[in-house]
């Protein structure tokens, strides 16, 4: 017996196929609507299918303070993609273009000077850059010369190593990555330490 207001099923429509995020407000200014981006499905890890993000909400959600955001899946991508997957969302630069780095990557010096630690792909080891930075916000903060979209940047742990360390790159899923030919943007793992 159905009683008043139950469901009894739920309508999927077969069609294009969207993810929906939560944007911070506090980069909220880096997205625009129609800005490419790439989804990468959990069932996937490593492939990268093309969206495109399709709508922001007008106003944040009032408990997390985020705003709903819809990435719409290209065609070609909607082969690989069943209703109700979870995905991870990426973008390679926010709408104004300027590289971005985590807070625990910059490092800080004598007299206010910033650093980070940059990977050589080829020797597999570190060294200092100093960097000029923007404003720090409240996960990043922008970098305006030193280092640009191709370096290979350790994005954390970097009051642990030392210039010329040897280390292993890796990827997202903590995969070792052997040449710069083989992934965009590894973080990177001392030798020899877990």
């Amino acid at each position: 017996m159905v009683s008043a207001g139950q469901t009894i099923f739920n309508l999927a429509a077969d069609g294009g196929r969207e993810v929906q995020i939560a944007l911070p407000e506090t980069t909220l200014r880096d997205y625009a609507a129609g800005q490419p981006v790439q989804v990468e499905l959990w069932n996937a890890p490593g492939t990268l299918l093309p969206g495109t993000i399709r709508e922001i909400a007008a106003g944040a959600d009032a408990q997390t303070r985020t705003y709903a955001t819809r990435v719409s899946l290209a065609p070609e991508a909607l082969a690989n993609v069943e209703l109700g997957q979870s995905a991870r969302v990426f973008s390679s630069a926010g709408r104004h273009g300027t590289l971005r780095l985590p807070l625990a990557a910059v490092q800080r010096g004598s007299g206010g000077s910033a650093s980070v630690w940059v990977v050589d792909p080829q020797r597999s080891t570190l060294k200092a850059v100093t960097v000029t930075t923007g404003a720090y916000g409240a996960e990043s903060v922008p970098v305006l010369s030193g280092v640009g979209a191709g370096d290979w940047v350790v994005a954390a742990g970097g009051h642990l190593l030392r210039a010329d360390q040897a280390v292993t790159a890796v990827d997202r899923q903590n995969r070792p990555v052997l040449s710069a030919s083989s992934a965009s943007a590894p973080a990177a793992a001392p030798k020899g330490k877990e």
